[in-house]
């Protein structure tokens, strides 16, 4: 599950930074390894590192099993992504019209997400 260095996250969509701390000890505000170039970082999703084997292995079974397989994109959470019917924000745009959403006055903002 892990490998020595800090790589990228394959993923566009992942806009979170690579964790260059011990994931386990920044839990239990424990001191960091002084060396932060000899973090081993997970594997499977490259965000989480640790200083060594045992804090792996106690974060993953209290915590990252859980994180880990959204990280690495190969589970999506249900209902986690943007849909436009389902936006009250988008509907109302939909109802009254971008001109009408955009007027000053209007209390509504208008969507943060990207149309698609």
């Amino acid at each position: 599950m892990m490998s020595e260095g800090s790589k990228e996250p394959t993923s566009s969509a992942h806009r979170c930074e690579v964790s260059r701390a011990c994931a386990n000890c920044e839990n239990y505000n424990w001191s960091q390894p002084a060396d932060l170039s000899k973090l081993l970082t997970c594997s499977k999703c490259k965000f989480i590192s640790y200083c060594s084997k045992e804090c792996q292995l106690e974060h993953w079974v209290k915590v990252h099993k859980q994180h880990c397989k959204y990280l690495a994109d190969q589970k999506v959470m249900p209902q986690s992504r943007h849909d436009p019917a389902n936006c009250p924000t988008c509907v109302q745009k939909a109802k009254i019209g971008l001109a009408e959403m955009s007027k000053p006055d209007n209390p509504i903002l208008c969507c943060p997400f990207p149309s698609e």
